[in-house]
């Protein structure tokens, strides 16, 4: 009886482990841009967002700020990305502080996210 119960705890433990440690899901839409663009390039997307473009773009990219909206974004990704390349005013240019890699990964971060 007593082994039986141990059994109980430890299926309940595991199965509370397995929904702590699921990965978010897509009704997240940071985290599931996040996650597809972050897969690809591995880097961490959210981080290195976070620390060059949430200054102006709040909410990762889906709120406006000092900057504009970057979710639902109408421009293509080769003008995202050269955007964030060379800056236009008064947005600077990351060229000199990020790699090929991670521009383009930061083009794809913003046209993955929704206009919602």
């Amino acid at each position: 009886m007593r082994a039986l119960r141990n059994r109980e705890i430890v299926c309940a433990l595991a199965f509370i482990a397995r929904l702590v440690s699921a990965p978010a899901t897509a009704s997240d839409p940071v985290d599931a841009a996040a996650a597809a663009v972050g897969e690809k390039y591995q880097v961490n997307i959210k981080k290195l967002f976070a620390t060059k473009c949430s200054w102006c773009h709040q909410g990762y990219g889906m709120k406006q700020a000092d900057g504009p909206k970057l979710a639902g974004t109408e421009k293509t990704l080769e003008q995202v990305r050269k955007q964030i390349q060379n800056g236009k005013s008064p947005m600077p240019g990351f060229k000199s502080q990020l790699k090929e890699e991670e521009v383009q990964a930061l083009a794809e971060y913003i046209k993955t996210l929704p206009a919602n």
